[in-house]
């Protein structure tokens, strides 16, 4: 079985690995080299460091692959094709070419959510369960048939890093189980339910921002699914937010307003309840538990920070280039 798989994000690392174990892997495709760190040094992505590791070809087209990466796949004999987190549009010359076909792993239990961003999204819009959609790749984002799904719960305290490493598993192991159904043909797809779809969009920094007029549930959650918020003074300096939890309700405070800060967590209250935020970071230093952030800190009592509108995470519709445009201005 001659094997290529599309991915740039860590999350689809067990299954490169499960592959490379059961298959003839003949071909990793990822994104170029990124700037990263202070110096600004190229760098892989954690599937390309894994494909140098491990010793299996790397592609990395500059942009959406096309005839020349279906010219080198087919000159290396793939037979079937594997994507997850690749990031970047399939032309139809890619979507054709495989004789064994080119399967998607989602990673949600689709139709909900379709779309770049299904794991920080359940977590944000409080789902009590993420998972895997192993499917058919279609020329419409994330339409095509469902071959299986998996569900895995997730925990009050799951954030997107942790619920990642449990959906990474479970898209393993259900292309593990797929395999020779695929290859062979014999595996039944289901069309989806297009009237239950909701798309999810890319997250943007405007994203970590808070609105202190939701309840303090949906703020804590926002903190876990984007991995951190920022708070926003007055004078504009923002304070980063790296752990939070929700309490019981603020008597007769101030949507925003600070309700006490010392070495158990900088408490604001919130439309319903109180965010308690027990690790910060000050601009340019470390994040630190809340006693060893007031310590250099201050924060003035009765002080009111900034709310602002949260833009929409998900949608009937897939998100507009229009749409965002805007949100790299906020």
């Amino acid at each position: 079985m001659k094997t290529a798989f599309f991915a740039s994000d860590a999350i689809a690392v067990p299954a490169l690995e499960a592959l490379l174990k059961k298959t003839e892997l003949k071909c990793v495709v990822s994104n170029p080299d990124r700037p990263k760190g202070r110096g600004g040094k190229l760098s892989p992505n954690d599937v390309s460091a894994w494909a140098i590791k491990n010793g299996v070809p790397l592609l990395r087209p500059q942009n959406s692959p096309s005839c020349e990466t279906v010219e080198a796949l087919k000159d290396l004999g793939v037979e079937i094709v594997f994507v997850m987190a690749y990031g970047k549009i399939l032309r139809r010359e890619v979507l054709n070419f495989a004789p064994r076909g080119i399967y998607n792993l989602h990673g949600s239990v689709l139709p909900k959510y379709r779309g770049a961003s299904p794991v920080e999204t359940s977590i944000a819009l409080g789902e009590k369960f993420g998972g895997v959609s192993l499917m058919k790749i279609s020329e419409k984002m994330d339409c095509g048939d469902v071959c299986k799904t998996a569900r895995v719960e997730i925990a009050p305290r799951d954030t997107a890093a942790s619920l990642r490493e449990k959906i990474a598993g479970c898209a393993a192991n259900l292309m593990q189980e797929s395999l020779e159904a695929l290859y062979e043909g014999r595996a039944a797809f289901t069309p989806q339910d297009d009237s239950k779809a909701l798309y999810c969009r890319k997250i943007f920094k405007c994203d970590m921002r808070l609105d202190f007029s939701k309840s303090a549930a949906e703020l804590e959650r926002r903190v876990r699914a984007f991995g951190g918020a920022f708070l926003t003074r007055e004078n504009g300096e923002t304070v980063k937010i790296g752990e939070a939890s929700a309490e019981g309700e603020a008597e007769n405070s101030k949507f925003g307003k600070l309700v006490s800060a010392d070495s158990g967590g900088v408490k604001i209250s919130c439309a319903k309840g109180v965010l308690k935020i027990t690790k910060l970071q000050a601009p340019c230093a470390k994040m630190l538990e809340a006693g060893a952030f007031l310590n250099g800190y201050k924060l003035d009592g009765g002080e009111v920070f900034k709310s602002f509108m949260l833009p929409e995470i998900v949608s009937k519709t897939p998100f507009t280039k229009t749409f965002y445009e805007k949100l790299k201005t906020i």
